[in-house]
This record gives structure tokens, C-alpha cells and sequence, in this order.
């Protein structure tokens, strides 16, 4: 049986949206994002290089103005932060230099199997995210690219930022907590976690200042949760990272179920 609710989920690096009617107006975001059809309905989708196109799944690059209408149906929108190594890779070897590329429903048939479950159940665990977000960039990418495990010392700073996002993040005195140099902590945290930790730091805060968002507070009090100097800090992110205000999102709860979740 299908939910009848549409749904947005936040990772600590990605997103996904799950929606019947995303219409946007032209604007652009920092993450990289992946829209299909779940219902193998084209739709149309709006680029600066390519005018209005028909298409049944698109991936967009970072920072590209888009703009996506005619709807049908059910999309699922799957998005990756480009600093990443998973993103990094979809951007230099999938979009290679381009700003849109477009697939066939038939090129990205184990995709819409595998997303299907986000009609027939709301997401509650993290590790069905994490998978359902892997078989999309991998199956784009052609391969699943080779994660290490997390040195102890990264977890440890990890867990230090999530229990302090409110409070200022210093780079020193996280080195200073596992007993690294700067520069040496500084690049050990972007070889483990694939993004540099300004960036990290930013979308974690994000993270948590949404779901304080969704959970009824105000744009003022999200912004303090998550971490932000104030309201407007915390929108211009918020606004570069998904292309929208943090209130046109607060709008949607009662359509939407939204969901947290840490992938990394």
C-alpha cells in the first residue's frame, strides 16, 4: 500500500525528496541533483544551455540554474554535496565538464526499482537511506567507489561537532581534541569524510536547524539550534544549499514528512 504523503529526508551529506507535484521556479543550489520519474512520465526541465527539454531523469550540476515543470506522477529528487568524494566523482566523471545530462528510464531501470520503496513506506532508518542514496550515485557513476572506514579520531570529532553545533566550530580545538596539528587534522578530516570541514560544518547545521524548522520553532530559533549568528545567516545557506527560502519549506509540513538521518 502507497502513503499518501509526500516526504523530504536529510543526511549529513545528502538528500532526498519524494514528491508528486515539484514544480520550481528557475533557481540553483549548491548539491547535485539527480530527478526521475517514478511513473515513467517525462517531464520538462529548463537550463541556460538547453532551453526547455522533455526528459524522464535528469542530473544537474552544482550551481547550475534549473528549473523543472509538467509533472505527472511521482519524482524522487536525490541530491549529494559536490565536495564530497561520491560527489565529486558524479560531477567530474558522469556530468565530466557538462551542466545537465539525461537519461532514458530504461538506463536507470535498477534506480526506479530500487526508489520505489519510497511509495509504499515513509523512511525511519538510516541505513535504507544511505543504501537507497548509494544505488542512485553508483549506478550513475558505474561503480561503487571504495570508502575507508572512519579513523576513531574522526568519529570522535564527528560526535564532538553534532553534541556542539549550536556553539562555534574552531578547527584548532578540534585538533587540539585528538591531539593533531591544524593542518594535519585539516586534511586527515577531508581524506576520511571527502568534504572539507568548513563545508561539513555548514551542512550540519543546516541540518539541524531545519528539523528544529519542521518541528514547529521559528526561523530565529532554527537559526540559533542550528548554530547560525542569526535568521538571515542561517536563510542564505539554507537558500544555497536547496534554492529556496527555509520558509517556503516550513510551508510544506503538512504535506510533507521529513525525516533526519546521519550517513556520515
Amino acid at each position: 500500500m502507497q502513503h499518501p504523503k509526500a516526504a523530504m529526508y536529510l543526511g549529513s551529506t545528502r538528500s532526498m525528496l519524494i514528491s508528486p507535484h515539484l514544480v520550481t521556479d528557475v533557481h540553483q543550489h549548491a548539491v547535485i541533483q539527480f530527478t526521475c520519474s517514478l511513473d515513467g512520465k517525462p517531464f520538462r526541465v529548463w537550463t541556460e544551455s538547453d532551453g526547455w527539454q522533455h526528459a524522464e531523469a535528469v542530473l544537474i550540476g552544482s550551481s547550475v540554474p534549473h528549473s523543472l515543470k509538467e509533472f505527472d506522477g511521482w519524482q524522487v529528487t536525490t541530491c549529494i554535496m559536490p565536495d564530497v568524494q561520491t560527489g565529486r566523482l558524479v560531477q567530474d566523471k558522469v556530468l565530466a565538464g557538462k551542466t545537465i545530462k539525461y537519461y532514458l528510464e530504461k538506463d536507470i531501470l535498477p534506480v526506479i526499482d530500487a526508489l520505489q520503496i519510497t511509495r509504499k513506506q515513509l523512511l525511519s532508518d538510516s541505513n535504507i537511506f544511505n543504501s537507497l542514496t548509494d544505488t542512485v550515485f553508483h549506478h550513475l557513476l558505474q561503480e561503487k567507489p571504495f570508502t575507508p572506514p572512519l579513523d576513531d579520531r574522526i568519529k570522535r570529532v564527528i560526535n564532538y561537532i553534532r553534541q556542539h553545533i549550536h556553539n562555534k566550530i574552531v578547527a584548532s580545538e578540534l585538533a587540539s581534541l585528538i591531539y593533531l596539528s591544524e593542518d594535519r587534522f585539516l586534511h586527515l578530516f577531508r581524506e576520511q569524510v571527502g568534504a572539507p570541514l568548513r563545508q561539513y560544518v555548514i551542512w550540519q547545521r543546516v541540518a539541524v536547524a531545519t528539523q528544529a524548522l519542521m518541528e514547529g520553532q521559528s526561523i530565529k530559533v532554527a537559526a540559533y539550534e542550528g548554530g547560525f549568528s542569526d535568521q538571515a545567516h542561517f536563510s542564505r545557506n539554507f537558500s544555497l544549499m536547496f534554492g529556496a527560502q527555509p520558509s517556503a519549506y516550513a510551508a510544506l509540513k503538512p504535506l510533507y514528512h521529513f525525516g533526519f538521518f546521519h550517513n556520515i
